[in-house]
């Protein structure tokens, strides 16, 4: 499987355009995976351009993870600068963000366990996501599963799915990320519910987090479809390669701090891609003649 956006080898159009959405709308989905952790692949310029963009980001304990990852590798380098700010009673008066830092505000007024009902599945949810998204101040929303998946009607998940496409309608300037629910051991409607929301991002062009494809992959390419969320193979693979694990161990949440450490790359990744780097495969034509390395740049797909 591939980390996959633009189709590899595409040629890529870059130029200065000011005023116009880092987040503006792709042809294809991207769907962010386990082949989208290797960081040292993004250039630096791109991560200069994704400390630009401003996130909401709703969840429980389980899609604490990534920011638990997040703040791994900020501490490991400062070219992951991270800054979070954490909901209260009310959406931001101003932006929350720390220059020159990847900007994360973390919850949704008034709290910060965000559960579905407080995001999109009743009124009162939607109408408190609608609240943060009105300040104008975000590029990207998304919220995170907890075990539902393992549960949810395939009708509940199209509540899901048409909700998160209503808020990108309503908000033409931001995207709204799709996520997939933790893994659980293999289990059938987990499954079934997280490939419905892959089909839809896939046909839809969405942007697809997913949460359960990094969980069942080693860093090696061993997949482990029966895993759970407290990832099994991950201390072997650790022990099995020194150094590549975080050490001391970090507070990862039901988990191991390797998947912590892994959807934290992910993140970085998938902010990467949505400031408008074309991933690795792309060849890049730039029409002032020279590779600038402009910060005011964004790249579309030439046909």
């Amino acid at each position: 499987m591939r980390c996959t956006g633009a189709p590899a080898g595409s040629l890529v159009l870059i130029f200065g355009l000011l005023g116009v959405p880092a987040t503006a709308r792709a042809q294809h989905p991207l769907i962010i995976n386990h082949d989208c952790t290797q960081v040292d692949q993004i250039p630096s310029a791109w991560l200069d351009q994704a400390r630009t963009l401003v996130f909401h980001y709703a969840h429980t304990s389980h899609g604490s993870q990534i920011v638990s990852g997040l703040e791994y590798l900020a501490s490991q380098d400062p070219q992951y600068a991270l800054s979070v700010d954490y909901a209260g009673s009310t959406p931001p008066a101003s932006s929350p963000c720390t220059p020159s830092a990847l900007c994360i505000y973390d919850g949704n007024p008034p709290d910060t366990y965000i559960t579905p009902g407080d995001y999109w599945s009743i009124p009162d949810g939607i109408a408190r996501t609608e609240a943060v998204a009105d300040t104008g101040f975000f590029d990207v929303s998304m919220w995170s599963w907890c075990g539902e998946q393992s549960s949810n009607s395939s009708s509940t998940v199209d509540q899901y799915l048409d909700t998160m496409n209503a808020f990108e309608i309503d908000y033409p300037g931001m995207r709204f990320i799709l996520m997939t629910g933790h893994t659980d051991g293999g289990g059938a409607t987990l499954q079934a519910n997280n490939d419905q929301v892959r089909q839809y991002a896939a046909d839809h062009a969405k942007v697809l987090f997913d949460f359960a494809d990094i969980e069942s992959w080693d860093p090696d390419g061993n997949h482990y479809p029966d895993t759970d969320d407290s990832c099994p193979w991950c201390q072997p693979w650790c022990d099995a390669n020194p150094g590549a694990c975080p050490d001391p161990p970090i507070g990862c949440a039901h988990s191991h701090s390797l998947i912590c450490d892994l959807k934290g790359r992910a993140f970085w990744w998938m902010a990467a891609r949505l400031a408008g780097w074309e991933g690795p495969d792309s060849v890049a034509i730039f029409v002032d003649g020279f590779e600038s390395g402009s910060c005011n740049q964004w790249t579309a797909t030439v046909p």
